[in-house]
């Protein structure tokens, strides 16, 4: 077990150095995170082979022996199945969930002493418990502590321990886990509430040969996880369900069988579903067919906006304001003459698509929103923080030391309320995601700092109406002093740990990744390709490809984080 042990750890280690070079999930909605296209979804089958049961092992080895065992789905669990009864083996669901530990150093496997005419026993497995995947797929709140699973077991005709009951799931350590060589992340795709962008609901199944099945059955017959669900709308509604739960991909083509009732949808509700399910599936699959009965519904695709940014860096430097390449700007038609005339230090700049539409800080901490060739006044409470633009054209401020007085404001000026994060005492960053569905913030509440994510609620103009419940997805030490949306799952958090400025990559339903920052480090911002993220401290630009920093320029005042679209 030990050389086995060594392999894996090596696989897990160049899986690392394999998604630092990637810097993050996929940049648009349009990809699946943590997949490549073309990957199998099958193929981490191979990747870890863990040995079955040997004579006479005592109850904790086989406990012990099962946990290892259960790393590997190859044949459906099957060589983990080997070390419980039969009636055991035809109970347990293993792709029930995860829980996610600290590693095998810190398992402990307690129980009595056995003697030799015992039949029944019980072995207790304590871990430190960092993560968990639910039923659903999805990963949850991290969590740091020590967790308990018990087991049963009872000795075979054979006189060989077998384990007769076992928690459903599987335990993998925090490594193998971000490695996503049993379970792998797959973005389930919903709409916003105005049909206008797709929205990822990152969920975690093991990487099996019915994964496709899982993904459409996930999507058609389940729903958005509790949080986001206020924020998004699906066309799978009514009585429209799977007629056939498995999906067989045939040459790259998933046919998903629907009941009758789909049969009457319209046109454009087809379409939505298609859609939906195609870009659920995207990097396993090239097309989706939509059949009732075996006849093709001939299901077209809807249109969903991009949510790419521009892959030159929108910047403010002493020629003024616009895209960064060669060393040139290009200024932005009807925002950058007007914010030459602000005639004053600027603090902070979002831009909407195509920096047509910006919201300005300035130094001085007031808040202006600039577009086709207007500036106006948007808010000058004291202590705002950085403020944040939506791709609906909302500017969202809130004053740092009361979080619930978050404001949005409408392109005509006129203020939305907002209910803050009731219960903290601080707010130091926000993001809205380039979809505008959800809200990234970076809170203080009982002294510690948290990472959420709010569900933005809308009218189906896009009006921002309210929040909905938080997703907490890191509690890091230490401060954060800035926030942006990376891509469509990934938040990006430049924070302070000690005396040293680190980047956390933080997914929306996954583990962080995290990387030391250059030095005066102050504004993140997202780049394209994915690969790339930038940094601006103290008037030099940054950007980073694989798992270094590089000098991409100097002399800029301000980065402007881009909306994309």
């Amino acid at each position: 077990m030990r050389i086995l042990r060594i392999a894996r750890a090596s696989l897990v280690a160049l899986t690392l150095l394999a998604l630092a070079a990637c810097s993050s999930l996929p940049v648009t909605g349009d990809v699946r995170p943590g997949l490549a296209a073309g990957q199998s979804d099958g193929g981490s089958d191979l990747a870890f082979v863990p040995q079955g049961p040997s004579k006479g092992m005592d109850p904790k080895d086989v406990v012990r022996g099962f946990i290892d065992a259960a790393a590997s789905p190859k044949d459906s669990w099957g060589i983990a199945r080997q070390f419980l009864t039969a009636d055991a083996a035809q109970k347990w669901k293993p792709d029930a969930g995860v829980t996610i530990d600290a590693g095998p150093a810190e398992r402990s496997y307690n129980g009595p002493d056995v003697a030799k005419d015992s039949t029944q026993t019980k072995v207790s497995l304590g871990l430190q418990q960092t993560a968990s995947v639910d039923a659903t797929g999805a990963y949850g709140t991290p969590v740091s502590g020590p967790a308990d699973l018990a087991f049963s077991l009872e000795k075979t005709k054979d006189g060989e321990w077998r384990i007769s009951v076992a928690p459903d799931g599987i335990v993998l350590d925090a490594d193998s886990f971000a490695a996503a060589d049993v379970f792998a992340p797959y973005a389930l795709q919903y709409f916003d509430s105005t049909w206008t962008y797709l929205v990822p609901d990152v969920r975690w199944f093991p990487k099996r040969e019915n994964t496709v099945s899982r993904i459409v059955q996930s999507l058609v017959s389940g729903k958005p996880s509790p949080w986001l669900a206020g924020a998004v709308r699906t066309a799978f509604t009514g009585d429209i369900a799977l007629a056939r739960n498995t999906v067989t991909p045939d040459a790259q083509v998933a046919e998903v069988a629907l009941t009758d009732a789909a049969g009457a949808a319209d046109p454009v509700s087809l379409s939505r579903m298609r859609t939906q399910l195609e870009h659920s599936l995207e990097g396993i699959v090239t097309q989706v067919k939509l059949t009732v009965a075996g006849r093709d519904l001939n299901a077209g695709l809807a249109s969903a906006a991009s949510t790419t940014v521009d892959s030159r860096p929108l910047v403010l430097t002493d020629k003024g304001f616009g895209y960064l390449a060669n060393g040139e700007l290009d200024p932005v038609t009807g925002v950058s003459a007007e914010l030459g005339k602000l005639n004053r230090p600027i603090a902070s700049i979002s831009a909407a698509s195509q920096g047509q539409r910006v919201a300005v800080q300035t130094g001085d901490g007031i808040v202006y929103g600039i577009s086709d060739g207007k500036t106006d006044e948007i808010d000058g409470r004291p202590d705002l923080i950085t403020p944040t633009l939506d791709p609906f054209g909302y500017i969202w401020t809130v004053p740092r030391g009361t979080p619930g007085s978050m404001i949005a404001w409408s392109t005509a000026v006129t203020p939305q309320p907002i209910a803050g994060p009731s219960d903290a005492v601080q707010i130091s960053a926000m993001a809205v995601s380039r979809d505008g569905a959800r809200l990234a913030v970076a809170v203080t509440a009982g002294g510690q700092t948290r990472i959420e994510v709010f569900a933005v609620l809308r009218t189906d103009r896009g009006a921002p109406t309210g929040l909905g419940p938080a997703d907490v997805i890191a509690t890091p030490p230490g401060n954060a002093l800035d926030i942006a949306w990376l891509d469509d799952t990934t938040v990006g958090v430049l924070a302070a740990d000690g005396t040293n400025l680190v980047l956390r990559q933080q997914p929306v339903g996954g583990p962080t990744q995290i990387a030391d920052a250059p030095d005066a480090a102050s504004t993140i911002a997202p780049a394209t390709p994915s690969s790339n993220i930038r940094l601006l401290g103290d008037g030099v630009l940054y950007i980073r490809s694989g798992p270094s920093w590089q000098r991409e320029s100097t002399g800029v005042k301000v980065l402007a984080v881009q909306l994309g679209g």
